[in-house]
């Protein structure tokens, strides 16, 4: 980082005087200011590089003054301070395009990497480096790589367009399942026909079989009408059924005679229905390991089993990160109201670097969360969530010996937090509540790795289906 000057604008001179210092240790000249008019003439005389600026003092009020510097100097990268912090005063200044917001006392820590990022964002360079630009495009999902893996699941794409086969897409959570089967669908013949899609994972066992299958009236207590199910609602057109791995052993049996037979019956009724879809279906497991298992119809498997098309993971195709980061950001201009021109050569770097657990879904989410916080033209590796930028390596990759220093570290903090640092005899720290808290966050970071995907999640953990709903459960009580 190259020397600055940075502006600080506070009515507290010891405040002023502390930044001074703290300025000129990281190498940078600290003008400062005491009411907004004094703010606002040096912004308009010197041309500071970023700014310190507290929302109570003189001149301020209703934060006038950063009105007024935003006029004089749109992007300058102003950091609203306060000790008296409000959701209105929040919400004003960053609609008024402050870099970011901060409270009193200030943590040194803090303010470096604040100010890191405000110089970076404030170099005629920084956007310069940029080499991911917008591609063409309308913004809606669609399949995007041009890696050969990604060329050869195209290619496969295309076979399958021109028949009507059943197809098996196997793959990771978050590679693209989904978009793969309505890839097919879109330009096959059936394209003006209904597309349905069912995840099998996220309905309860009770109600699977009348969500697909449909139910008569009276059929079972609740069912005061009659109900049209999944396969009948698809028509001539396709139903996917994604993770059909966690279909329930005798609907599997019932999905094989409807394959076989092409027609179903509905709850409750003896009258059977043409199925005329085409079926496409997916799964994040191996389902010839689940056959082996026991958990999976062996029949059902080499009836779905007629083509297969497996979505390789992200990390086997890093040369499509930049491209899927490219189409990620122009949505995520749309989402969130920005214009921001693309992702320079640092960020690209580190995101490329990273395993990516949790797939395309996960880049998506991530390149939306940069360009939420980003404060520039283009995304910088400052705009990316800390596991990008503090690691050098590929995060979540710890070795064993490291992940027991982590929570050997942790846990002595937390018994500080219940006993204090000088325990007594009488002292308590409750064994159970500890480790509440630790599962409780364990699994709220595998949902949120897994873009809250509670198949991909239980698989992340180790844990079935239904023991990660019971603790999800347990947790919001």
């Amino acid at each position: 980082m190259t020397m600055a000057k940075i502006l600080v604008a506070d009515d507290e001179q010891s405040i002023c005087d502390a930044f001074s210092a703290f300025l000129a240790h990281e190498g940078h000249t600290a003008l400062t200011a005491s009411t907004g008019a004094e703010a606002i003439t040096l912004v308009s005389e010197q041309s500071p590089d970023a700014m310190f600026l507290d929302v109570r003092m003189p001149g301020n009020e209703n934060l006038e003054a950063l009105r007024e510097i935003k006029k004089l100097h749109p992007e300058l990268p102003v950091i609203v301070m306060t000790a008296h912090g409000t959701l209105d005063t929040a919400l004003e200044a960053m609609r008024l395009q402050a870099f970011d917001y901060i409270g009193k006392p200030v943590e040194l820590s803090r303010a470096r990497e604040l100010l890191r990022r405000a110089l970076h964002l404030s170099q005629p360079d920084a956007v310069a480096s940029t080499i991911i630009e917008l591609p063409d495009g309308d913004g809606l999902p669609r399949l995007v790589g041009q890696s050969p893996a990604m060329q050869e699941v195209f290619k496969m794409m295309g076979l399958l367009c021109a028949n009507d086969l059943s197809v098996l897409i196997t793959g990771e959570s978050g590679v693209g399942k989904e978009l793969v089967a309505h890839g097919i669908h879109d330009n096959s013949q059936r394209a003006d026909q209904p597309f349905i899609a069912v995840n099998c994972a996220a309905i309860p066992d009770g109600l699977i079989e009348t969500e697909l299958f449909g139910h008569e009236k009276g059929a079972f207590t609740s069912a005061h009408d009659m109900r049209v199910g999944r396969f009948e609602a698809a028509g001539n057109g396709t139903l996917f059924l994604d993770e059909v791995s966690e279909l329930p052993l005798h609907l599997q049996s019932k999905l094989l005679r409807v394959l076989q037979e092409r027609n179903f019956e509905r709850v409750g009724s003896g009258a059977t229905h043409p199925f005329r879809a085409r079926l496409i279906a997916a799964s994040n497991r191996d389902l010839e390991d689940e056959t082996r298992a026991g958990r999976f119809r062996e029949d059902l498997y080499h009836r779905l089993n007629l083509a297969t098309l497996t979505i390789p993971p992200l990390r086997e195709r890093k040369t499509d990160v930049a491209i899927l980061a490219g189409h990620f950001l122009r949505v995520a201009n749309e989402e969130v109201g920005k214009s921001i021109s693309g992702i320079d050569r640092e960020a690209l770097e580190r995101l490329e670097a990273y395993a990516w657990p949790g797939n395309v879904r996960e880049l998506e989410h991530t390149i939306k969360r940069a360009a939420l916080v980003a404060r520039g033209a283009a995304i910088s590796v400052h705009d990316i969530d800390t596991e990008f930028a503090d690691s050098d390596s590929v995060p979540g990759v710890a070795t064993s010996d490291e992940l027991r220093s982590m929570v050997r570290a942790w846990a002595d903090r937390a018994f500080a937090s219940f006993i204090g640092d000088d325990p007594s005899p009488d002292d308590n720290a409750s064994y159970q509540e500890i480790l509440r808290c630790v599962e409780e966050e364990v699994v709220a970071a595998a949902l949120a790795r897994t873009g809250g995907n509670q198949v991909a999640a239980s698989k992340f953990l180790g844990l079935s289906r239904t023991t990660l709903r019971s603790k999800i459960r347990t947790s919001g009580e």
